[in-house]
């Protein structure tokens, strides 16, 4: 069994050390250090010189940033010019052979008499084999115009999904 004068002694005791260990360690409103430098004990207190910023304009770009090339889906405004105007000309090379194809079938069919000789089978002396040939050709044109047509469509939709200017689709 202790005697009261050990006990007393412990109290004693722990009576100085523990004012020493809690004098030591920094309370909830002092800063810890490191050797690195301070730590701040509470995790959402913020230094009093940082400015407060609101979560959405971190997710921006701020405004005094300047790209040297602006760029929508990795292609510059060159590049979605150079694309619109590729699928443009391909759509007016098209047309144009279109054209040219028809005016051949309207002049061969000027040029060709009642007795002119048809496909076997045909009664109709339009059915001529050369104009069989420029019929075929006149559908493989406009087929070839409605995918061109198609595939400029299909570029407006990807610059819109892009949000690509107006100034960079001419």
């Amino acid at each position: 069994m202790r005697s009261p004068n050990d006990r007393s002694a412990a109290t004693l005791a722990l009576g100085l050390v523990v004012p020493l260990l809690l004098g030591a360690a920094p309370t909830a409103d002092e800063p810890r250090s490191t050797e690195s430098g301070p730590v701040d004990a509470s995790p959402d207190a913020a230094p009093s010189n940082a400015p407060v910023v609101a979560l959405d304009q971190l997710l921006r770009l701020p405004n005094s940033f300047e790209a040297d090339v602006d760029r929508r889906r990795g292609a510059t405004a060159s590049e979605w010019r150079s694309r619109f105007a590729d699928v443009r000309a391909q759509i007016q090379e098209a047309k144009l052979q279109l054209a040219r194809t028809e005016k051949e079938l309207d002049q061969a069919s000027d040029s060709s008499s009642a007795w002119q000789v048809s496909a076997p089978g045909s009664n109709d002396p339009q059915a001529s084999p050369l104009s069989l040939r420029l019929r075929q050709d006149i559908r493989d044109r406009r087929a070839q115009v409605e995918e061109t047509e198609r595939r400029l469509r299909a570029l407006e939709v990807e610059a819109d999904l892009a949000a690509v200017p107006e100034a960079w689709r001419q």
